[in-house]
């Protein structure tokens, strides 16, 4: 059931939370040991702050991610702090901002920051009309783009990673990612339509070629018949179901209608979306998929059980986006009564509540969560 005044309770504290977040010079993750620029985390809350019209706050964060680019047109992880441990220890921030570059481990680039900050942009400009942004920076914004096709090592136009990578860096996905790929699908397409906008149209075009290509590909290796599969290693196929990736797709149009009904009847069907929010995947990863040392601190099931409300309000807007306007408001609903109960927004939650344990508690004041439901809430 769909109770209004439980969404518009969860509503005020989601904003709050969002914009208590926002800083000089962009947005924050968190209020505790996720208190940086982390590049992913505030693209994902920008979507929410561009749904209320904090448009100059947005811009900024584009900015500062900009100003930090590397001259070969990668983007950061972060911007703050540069070494989590000191961070998540002992709180320290240092008093000019550093950027990290590889995650946090040491292994691999993060990949899904360029992809990001291009949808974000594009999704800026659309809200705001303002191409002069684009035009003024294209060059940088071009590097951007194209950095994501110098990590394509086999040439087939998708991109390769290394262990940990991604959003969910505990996990050792390597090679071809679903969720990297459709974020790289997706960030072409819209630069392409950035190049029309600028009145590039050479390089519109060009890109627009790409992103057929692009397109063709990541539907002909990921597509298995019911879902876009995890990830690819070589001759390896991981068939897990990763939900990221498949409801991102539906969300970015790049599933088509069968397909789309053919990821949410998966869902369905292992009623992945029975508790508040929907599992991050299906069946669980093994061990030899996980960061060994998180099996000492207890955290084993970080990226692989617990239940991460941002997964949960891209599910609500990719019901919205196929019409199913009721079921979307009942997931929201019930996203909203978790916000309500604990009066506020975490990072992550174990049998329904914010994580608390030995090693590890959820990170409070989380914008990425915030921005997303925000975002689901105007949607719906």
């Amino acid at each position: 059931m769909i109770n209004r005044e439980v969404l518009d309770n969860a509503y005020q504290i989601a904003l709050r939370t969002l914009r208590d977040r926002y800083v000089g010079n962009g947005i924050f993750a968190g209020k505790s040991h996720f208190s940086d620029i982390w590049v992913r985390d505030s693209m994902y809350a920008s979507f929410g702050s561009l749904s209320v019209g904090d448009y100059e706050v947005v811009k900024t964060n584009l900015q500062t991610v900009m100003s930090y680019m590397k001259p070969d047109g990668q983007l950061p992880l972060r911007i703050g702090q540069k070494y989590f441990l000191v961070k998540f220890l002992f709180g320290y921030s240092p008093p000019v901002p550093g950027a990290r570059y590889t995650e946090d481990k040491g292994v691999s680039v993060p990949v899904d920051s360029n992809s990001l900050f291009l949808i974000v942009l594009d999704r800026y400009v659309q809200s705001t009309k303002d191409i002069t942004f684009v035009t003024h920076h294209m060059a940088a914004i071009k590097k951007i783009m194209d950095w994501n096709f110098t990590q394509d090592s086999d040439q087939d136009l998708l991109i390769e990673e290394g262990p940990y990578a991604g959003w969910a860096d505990s996990l050792k996905k390597r090679g071809k990612v679903a969720y990297t790929n459709v974020l790289h699908l997706k960030a072409v397409q819209v630069f392409a339509g950035l190049c029309t906008q600028a009145g590039l149209h050479a390089e519109a075009t060009h890109y627009q070629n790409l992103a057929e290509q692009v397109r063709l590909q990541l539907h002909r290796q990921f597509w298995n018949g019911h879902f876009f599969t995890d990830f690819i290693e070589g001759s390896r196929r991981m068939e897990v179901f990763s939900t990221d990736a498949n409801l991102l797709s539906i969300v970015f149009g790049i599933a088509s209608a069968t397909e789309a009904q053919c990821i949410l009847s998966f869902i369905a069907r292992h009623r992945l979306d029975s508790g508040f929010t929907i599992a991050t995947n299906y069946p669980r990863y093994e061990w030899d998929v996980i960061y060994p040392p998180f099996f000492f601190v207890n955290m084993a099931d970080y990226h692989n059980g617990l239940r991460w409300l941002w997964i949960g309000c891209i599910d609500v807007i990719s019901k919205v986006v196929l019409g199913r306007h009721t079921e979307a408001g009942e997931l929201l609903t019930r996203i909203a009564e978790k916000i309500v109960e604990y009066e506020g927004v975490f990072e992550v939650y174990e049998h329904g509540k914010p994580v608390r344990r030995l090693f590890y508690n959820s990170e409070t004041w989380f914008a990425w969560s915030s921005g997303l439901f925000v975002w689901a809430y105007h949607s719906v």
